[in-house]
């Protein structure tokens, strides 16, 4: 069985998709869905074979087409998926899943209805070095995780970025386009019992955006384990991007290169020095795309990362803006009320 998969944009991500939906085992690229002509010129004289067309609504009829690989700017994501999901396609959605967990909700009861796969690529579980910090963290060695700083603290560039990413209504932003990496990999590795949320986002390095480029953030989970969130769209500063993990036992962190600066990698503390650890390098987008596929041919029930994953994490960034607002504490109950 191969499926058929139609590529919805190809802004920053949409060409490279092309390749890994073709690297998967059981799918091939059939069709690209790109209004803007001069982003897909080379495309077709790269790919002869590939159906370019100009409105992602051309190929909800299609036959051939089983998956929707979505990479459209993040306000697009909501009807994009309904009208997919109705056409009776699995979707296959870059984070974030949509701008708040309401259109999350209804996205959620159109897959389900249509008894179909909705899935929202949080990458950062596919990457080598987080892999190899879960390994760590579950194996016990160091004890139990009690305190986690992580961060992503980079050049803004807004001249370098489309008018979308600098507007808030439009899902512009750091909170959406980093914050959500961040909480992603918190919940994968420390579990979704988060108690509370608070902290601060603005725009102190950029103040005449109307998107935030800064947010600090401290979160509670049941368990007792805290966590903070450092990110920063700055305009002048040195990049980071990683975490640091204090156990019971002992110390662990992992970083990864952004933009050519810093070493990805995974260290361990023993003796009071730091050792790097091995572990295996992972082309995270294809890998992860791949096992959608494999649930689709199964014909799962949910997908690799649960449908409802993509709700949650934007339930916990609705919390950290809340918590901006009001300067209070949030709790957080149940991650999907």
């Amino acid at each position: 069985m191969t499926l058929g998969v139609a590529i919805l944009g190809t802004g920053r991500l949409g060409g490279r998709y092309i390749d890994s939906v073709n690297a998967s085992s059981g799918a091939e690229t059939r069709a690209v869905a790109e209004p803007r002509e001069e982003q897909v010129s080379d495309l077709r004289t790269s790919y002869p074979h590939i159906d370019f067309v100009g409105d992602y609504r051309d190929i909800l009829n299609r036959d051939d087409i089983d998956i929707v690989v979505g990479t459209l700017p993040h306000w697009l994501h909501y009807q994009a998926s309904l009208d997919c999901l109705a056409a009776g396609k699995h979707v296959f959605l870059e984070k974030p899943m949509a701008l708040s967990t309401v259109e999350c909700d209804e996205m959620l009861a159109a897959a389900r209805s249509n008894n179909r796969l909705l899935m929202t690529a949080h990458t950062q579980r596919y990457m080598g070095e987080n892999v190899k910090m879960k390994e760590i963290i579950d194996s016990g060695d160091l004890g139990k995780v009690v305190m986690v700083n992580a961060m992503w603290v980079k050049p803004l560039d807004p001249h370098l970025r489309p008018p979308w990413m600098l507007q808030q209504d439009k899902g512009g932003g750091m909170g959406q386009m980093d914050g959500t990496h961040l909480i992603d990999r918190l919940i994968w590795l420390l579990g979704d019992d988060i108690y509370s949320v608070s902290g601060t986002s603005s725009n102190f390095t950029h103040p005449d955006l109307s998107a935030d480029d800064s947010g600090h953030h401290f979160i509670r989970w049941e368990s007792g384990i805290t966590a903070s969130i450092t990110r920063m769209g700055w305009k002048h500063g040195i990049t980071e991007y990683g975490a640091d993990y204090f156990f019971t036992n002992g110390q662990a962190k992992h970083r990864r290169t952004y933009g050519g600066i810093g070493k990805t990698g995974v260290w361990v503390e023993r003796n009071n020095e730091w050792v790097e650890q091995p572990f295996d390098a992972i082309d995270s987008q294809v890998v992860q795309f791949n096992d959608f596929v494999q649930a689709v041919i199964r014909g799962d029930s949910d997908s690799p990362t649960p449908m409802t994953h993509g709700r949650k994490v934007l339930k916990v960034l609705e919390a950290t803006e809340e918590s901006h607002r009001t300067g209070k504490e949030v709790l957080i109950d149940d991650l999907m009320s």
